[in-house]
């Protein structure tokens, strides 16, 4: 009697153990698909709630800066204002603002001409861009 597996039997243990390979690596790119994809929606979305803030943040430096009266919304038919934090997105800055490192986004702040809000006021539009890079 010979020692060991018979050679059907071989076969079968070599089918057997890449098949169970090839399952685990499958198992394992599915996973780690799963792992990258939760990452980039994470990321999306702290990237989104960063760029709110920042558009908040200029909101309040505006008013600050309005009650100051260091910026003033044009009179009555006028052009808009615009200050910008970092750089403008779609307008050149009226009310030119230093970087911020710690806004990572660009910030515009667009004053529109007095009497364009509710009830007479000036309206206020705050605009952050934010990107997302794969």
């Amino acid at each position: 009697m010979k020692a060991g597996f018979p050679k059907n039997k071989k076969a079968v243990a070599l089918l057997l153990v890449l098949v169970t390979i090839v399952v685990v690596v499958i198992l394992a790119s599915v996973a780690l698909r799963l792992i990258l994809n939760q990452f980039r929606l994470t990321h999306h979305q702290v990237s989104r709630i960063r760029a709110y803030y920042a558009s908040f943040a200029g909101m309040n430096l505006a008013l600050e800066k309005i009650r100051l009266g260091d910026w003033s919304p044009a009179s009555t038919g006028g052009a808009i204002r615009y200050g910008c934090i970092n750089s403008c997105i779609d307008a050149s800055a009226t009310y030119p603002l230093i970087r911020d490192s710690d806004i990572p986004y660009n910030v515009q702040i667009a004053i529109y001409p007095a009497g364009s809000g509710i009830s007479g006021t000036s309206k206020l539009e705050i605009k952050s861009d934010y990107t997302y890079h794969r």
